[in-house]
């Protein structure tokens, strides 16, 4: 299949060249240092999958072939890659995979249409190395679901098209498959404040109860909204259920330690403070804060990490985990 990707950093990069390496033809869109990188060198994957370099097609534009598109941009970039390139998109079929829950619902209402347009929630830990240089920390999974109901046939049909990359199904429930994401993404804060990693704090003997608390707000939220979980990757139904009976903590040193692989990774939400990037924390813990004000649910402990990712983010000064520590208590009780 003839594939167009808009936003080739650790996840769409990732994507492109497990892609271009089974055999499908894949035109990757960029521009600056990323178009030039990817033109002189090709898109270099290297890590738990292996090692290669995809010579994949590059320019600024949707590829006019394209058979899918699709969008790997951060959430709140979503509107004007797609206003940009409506055009080329037409009416083809777009998958969108990024953090947060709105994104199949912005990327609809950017096209002006829920036909066609899908949601891939994914479970591989990625870092971005530099402009078309990508590392797989960990191997992972992809689960590939539609914003219409009737689109449930060509959502069986991508996901054996995105299997060729990566173990990918298709599902329903997208609400429940991006909000169980959700629920996984909250190992963002913490790496992005402290400048470690998502298996050092998921480990760290102050900071885990941290993480655990910041799961049972998520998990008070979903169910104020009675969406049903569902399974994305090796996080299930019945590790929300754990969370919701007290043992998130147990959730956070055993299955989320465990889920990123033995290298470090550093999450999302650092590798955009690294770069000098604004980050998704508003998309992401923001989220749940915002949702938690709606139903009347309080969520401390999430609005305490998204002030303190702004706060780095602002000052570039990462936080040792005591003093981390002590700031949440202080604003949580």
């Amino acid at each position: 299949m003839r594939v167009s990707v808009i936003g080739i950093g650790a996840v769409g990069g990732a994507i492109a060249a497990l892609l271009d390496r089974a055999g499908h033809s894949v035109h990757a869109v960029a521009r600056g240092h990323t178009l030039a990188a990817v033109r002189e060198h090709g898109l270099r994957l290297v890590g738990a999958a292996g090692e290669h370099t995809s010579r994949v097609s590059v320019g600024p534009r949707v590829d006019d072939e394209a058979e899918v598109v699709l969008l790997a941009v951060r959430t709140f970039q979503t509107e004007r890659a797609l206003e940009e390139h409506a055009d080329a998109i037409g009416d083809r079929p777009v998958i969108v995979t990024q953090n947060g829950v709105r994104g199949p619902e912005r990327a609809a209402k950017a096209l002006g249409r829920d036909a066609g347009v899908f949601g891939l929630l994914t479970t591989f830990p990625a870092s971005g190395l530099g402009p078309g240089r990508v590392r797989l920390t960990g191997l992972g999974s992809m689960t590939i679901a539609p914003v219409l109901a009737a689109d449930a046939p060509a959502a069986t049909r991508l996901a054996h098209v995105l299997n060729a990359a990566l173990p990918t199904r298709p599902a329903d429930n997208l609400p429940g498959l991006l909000w169980t994401k959700l629920l996984l993404n909250e190992v963002n804060p913490l790496p992005a404040i402290t400048g470690s990693s998502v298996q050092y704090t998921a480990t760290h003997p102050l900071l885990s109860p941290i993480l655990a608390r910041a799961l049972e707000e998520t998990v008070a939220v979903i169910d104020a909204q009675r969406i049903r979980p569902a399974p994305v990757g090796r996080l299930h139904p019945a590790h929300v259920t754990a969370v919701r009976e007290g043992r998130a903590l147990d959730i956070v040193r055993g299955r989320l330690g465990r889920m990123f692989g033995v290298f470090p990774n550093p999450a999302s939400t650092l590798q955009s403070i690294r770069r000098g990037e604004p980050t998704e924390i508003d998309d992401l813990s923001g989220e749940v804060v915002r949702v938690g004000h709606d139903f009347g649910i309080a969520t401390p402990v999430n609005a305490a990490l998204v002030s303190l990712v702004e706060h780095v983010t602002a000052t570039r000064r990462f936080l040792p985990a005591a003093e981390l520590a002590r700031v949440v208590a202080s604003v949580t009780g």
